[in-house]
């Protein structure tokens, strides 16, 4: 019995033995992944965390005891508890065989971090219930970030491809297979991209009688024709291959388009697939046939046309002539083509006639009316309405004018007997849609029209006649609205007051409007002032888009930020604000790190597309409260409001990790770039030039100290980016 005994205690300190081995390396296996295991009494919330729990959430152990449930449910972010509860009820009710759930927990520094935490049931009670639950939970903060920036940066791609709707991106497998159709695609051929992507290919959209002909020439000597898609394919393997192409649309039009096709290669260089870029130019192609057909039609036109017409060289010569013209003029063609039209030229109107000749020729016209006059060959004066129009080549270069002369002379008799008695009629009818008022110089309205009637004296009223104008029209200036106008002064023909006032308001009791006020006087037969024409326009919308382009001058239009102007009006507010409030704010700024290599290796337009995702990502990287600003070139700025220095840091810190990882894809490379940082604290009593040049001293002291880190006033450690400091990996392909 002794020996049995003595067997069992050794199988039993053997098992132990093995139990305590089988620990260890479950303990080893544990801290290798560098995981927070848990186990969680169900039913009394009780809860036992290894050291590495703690860590991860910011905490040593002993900080975060005594530990239960209530220490598990205030780390978590609140909209993420009831996606826990789900996952848990889930396991619990066996539809499945572990706990699952990706939430956030709050870091002991603020920040949520991304937790993945899984476990299952491995003891339960009497009746049933779960009484014991073990798990663990890993970090996955960086992988979440990486999958959230991978899928902005698709939605980003996606975004521009989808914004060219007006050019047909249609992007294939290296079988031919359609995996993209942007919107211009669907545009032009008239399908949704659900109704293409996986299921056709590029050749399927082609005009079959057109692809045959242009295969047929490929065939191999024993009569073999190659597929379409690899025929196009291999013309585009070596560069990019276009054609003008005939494509079926969706409802069976066909249209013209010039259809261009590349290779797209993978980072490492293996063939994935093709893009094919299509612009339609069906229009075009009508433009140029109508405007052949249209040139014919001139000819025809231009003999038998009832008014004079001639073409005359740049130098003023009659190039060709009708018969119209050569019997308005009373010269044979053979001897009206020895001559220019300077010559037969009225001296009085020939000025005037060069002068706009002129402005067409320099092209600010494109066609001038004139009434002129002509000598005609027995020296008699011929009135006519001359219409001009200056005739250009595709590269805008002028060829010659074409002219309509139309003989006015009896015309131009009675409407100088008519001019006088419709002058007033003519002035007026010209502004019927705004307030007309015709005044007479001791400020009695003669006439005006419904609307001024309508506004100035309500509805119901009929007219205004003899009314003074002072009685029923207020004026004030936006400067200062409260001091009503003289508007005597307006009636005086040598004041300038309309001049001076550009920012009118007509008072309309409580309220006011903006106004422009337009004044044409009126003269009697002696040609003596008796009166005005006012012509009052609401002026509202003008001056809502001049204040509209005093902002747009504050933008920098390549990168849509702030630019030096607006910048510097921003940071003079952020200095006041310092000196009424005390509140922190820091300047940052930022000088991109080898950028000139990139425009000189890739050219101005890479340098654009780097300094638009450098301001995406300064845009995205701070507050919308922030201020951020191109200075010019490759330097940008932020203005950090409530900020202190030390926190200006970290974000700096982390803008310049953004850009360090920023890959730019262009022209089969990735152009990347780095960024010294400077940050100064803003501080009560500090010019603009102040500020910025105590920004610029930190940001040449991080260029000074290898470039790539942040540099902050009154520090002197460095917070490094996250690539190269000597910028020397500027694309690759």
């Amino acid at each position: 019995m002794a020996d049995q005994g003595n067997s069992g205690n050794a199988l039993l300190e053997r098992r132990l033995q093995e139990l305590a081995e089988e620990r260890r390396r479950l303990a080893m296996i544990i801290e290798g992944t560098a995981a927070g295991t848990w186990e969680w009494n169900v039913q009394s919330g009780q809860m036992r965390v290894n050291e590495r729990w703690a860590e991860i959430v910011g905490y040593r152990l002993d900080e975060l005891e005594p530990i239960c449930q209530k220490t598990f449910i205030a780390l978590v972010h609140p909209d993420d508890l009831a996606l826990s509860d789900a996952a848990l009820q889930d396991h619990f009710d066996g539809r499945t065989d572990h706990y699952v759930c990706l939430l956030r927990m709050r870091h002991r520094n603020g920040e949520w971090i991304w937790i993945h935490d899984r476990g299952r049931v491995f003891e339960w009670d009497g009746q049933g219930r779960p009484l014991w639950m073990a798990g663990a939970h890993a970090d996955v903060t960086e992988l979440q970030r990486a999958r959230q920036d991978a899928a902005e940066m698709r939605q980003r791609l996606q975004a521009v491809v989808d914004a060219s709707d007006e050019v047909a991106v249609i992007a294939t497998d290296t079988d031919g297979t359609i995996t993209l159709f942007n919107t211009g695609a669907q545009r032009l051929l008239g399908y949704t991209a659900a109704e293409v992507v996986g299921g056709r290919r590029l050749d399927a959209f082609h005009d079959p009688v057109e692809l045959q002909a242009w295969l047929r020439p490929l065939a191999t000597v024993d009569g073999q024709v190659p597929g379409v898609f690899e025929a196009l394919s291999a013309r585009a393997d070596g560069q990019t291959y276009s054609r003008q192409w005939t494509l079926l649309r969706k409802d069976g039009q066909r249209r013209q388009v010039r259809l261009s096709i590349s290779r797209m290669d993978g980072a490492d260089g293996e063939r994935i697939g093709y893009v094919g870029m299509a612009i339609d130019i069906t229009e075009i192609l009508q433009a140029r046939a109508e405007a052949r057909l249209a040139a014919d039609k001139f000819a025809g036109a231009f003999t038998s046309a009832a008014l004079g017409m001639a073409l005359v060289s740049l130098e003023g010569r009659w190039l060709d002539v009708n018969d119209a013209l050569c019997r308005i003029l009373g010269y044979p063609r053979e001897e009206l083509l020895q001559v220019d039209f300077q010559r037969l030229t009225h001296p009085a109107d020939l000025q005037t006639d060069l002068a706009l000749v002129q402005d067409l020729l320099a092209g600010r016209r494109t066609h001038y009316h004139l009434e002129k006059r002509y000598v005609g060959r027995e020296g008699n004066t011929i009135w006519a309405r001359l219409s001009v129009s200056l005739v250009r080549n595709e590269r805008g270069e002028p060829l010659h004018f074409v002219s309509q002369i139309q003989d006015v002379s009896a015309q131009r008799s009675s409407e100088q007997r008519l001019f006088e008695s419709e002058q007033r009629s003519r002035i007026t009818l010209d502004a019927v849609a705004d307030l007309v008022l015709s005044v007479a110089l001791d400020g009695r309205i003669e006439y005006a029209n419904a609307a001024a009637v309508r506004m100035l004296a309500g509805d119901g009223a009929l007219s205004l006649a003899g009314h003074l104008v002072q009685d029923v029209l207020s004026l004030t200036t936006e400067y200062a609205p409260q001091s009503q106008l003289d508007v005597s002064v307006l009636l005086d023909p040598e004041s300038n007051a309309v001049d001076l006032h550009a920012d009118l308001l007509l008072r309309m009791g409580a309220a006011t409007v903006p106004v422009d006020l337009t004044r044409a006087w009126l003269r009697d037969d002696e040609g003596q002032v008796r009166g005005a024409v006012w012509v009052l326009r609401d002026d509202t919308q003008q001056r809502a888009r001049e204040r509209e382009a005093r902002h747009l001058a504050e933008m920098d239009p390549l990168t849509e930020l702030g630019n030096r102007r607006g910048f510097e009006v921003h940071l003079q507010q952020a200095i006041t604000r310092v000196e009424r409030t005390g509140q922190a704010a820091s300047l940052m700024y930022i000088d991109l790190d080898r950028f000139k290599p990139v425009n000189d290796t890739f050219g101005h337009l890479a340098g654009d597309a780097v300094l638009w995702a450098v301001a995406s990502v300064l845009r995205h990287g701070v507050r919308d409260s922030d201020v951020v600003a191109r200075l010019g070139g490759d330097e940008f700025a932020v203005i950090l409001s409530g900020c202190s220095p030390r926190r200006a840091a970290r974000i700096g810190g982390e803008l310049l990790h953004t850009l360090s990882s920023l890959s730019i894809p262009w022209d089969q490379h990735q152009l990347r770039i780095g960024a010294s940082i400077g940050i100064a604290p803003l501080a009560a009593g500090m010019s603009v030039d102040q500020a910025v040049a105590a920004a610029d001293a930190q940001c040449y002291r991080a260029k000074a100290m290898g470039r790539n880190n942040v540099q902050v006033q009154g520090e002197t450690s460095e917070l490094p980016g996250g690539s190269p400091a000597d910028g020397s990996d500027l694309g690759d392909g």
